[in-house]
């Protein structure tokens, strides 16, 4: 997992997609329609609008994507868990690429999301996302950019 403002993604992502990827993301605004953009063999961009709560069920890892999370407005929590502290409540399934928990002990890592950060979570890494953070649910929108996880290696 990768925590750190977006202006220092040259640190982590060298591969010449990713300039593709961040130049792709300047069209991104506020105003953009939820759903699924430039969608290519290597990445795809997920825009969603959501309210933040205290108890998110959401508790999910990938296989095969690495996701790199970036708020457009509002603010979000997210917890990091390790597998000791989770318990599997559905399987991973290769169609939507995710295998779903439910914590079963304390999170090793908590972030606040907020515009012009990131957050990279790679293959396995346990993360629950939709926290509001102060316990103040809050309306967000956010891009989840999918990335084929060949890129990581």
């Amino acid at each position: 997992m990768i925590y750190d403002l977006i202006e220092n993604r040259s640190r982590y992502l060298s591969h010449p997609v990713f300039d593709e990827i961040f130049e792709k993301l300047l069209e991104i605004n506020i105003n953009t329609e939820n759903g699924i953009h430039f969608k290519t063999n290597d990445y795809y961009f997920k825009v969603m609008s959501y309210q933040t709560k205290t108890s998110p069920e959401i508790l999910e890892d990938h296989q095969k994507e690495v996701d790199i999370q970036i708020l457009i407005s509002g603010e979000e929590g997210i917890r990091i868990y390790n597998e000791e502290n989770v318990e599997v409540v559905r399987e991973y399934k290769e169609v939507d690429d995710c295998q779903f928990y439910r914590p079963i002990g304390g999170c090793d890592l908590k972030i606040e999301l907020r515009p012009g950060f990131m957050a990279i979570f790679f293959e396995n890494d346990i993360h629950q996302p939709q926290f509001a953070v102060n316990h103040q649910e809050k309306k967000i929108k956010k891009i989840v950019i999918k990335v084929n996880e060949k890129f990581f290696s």
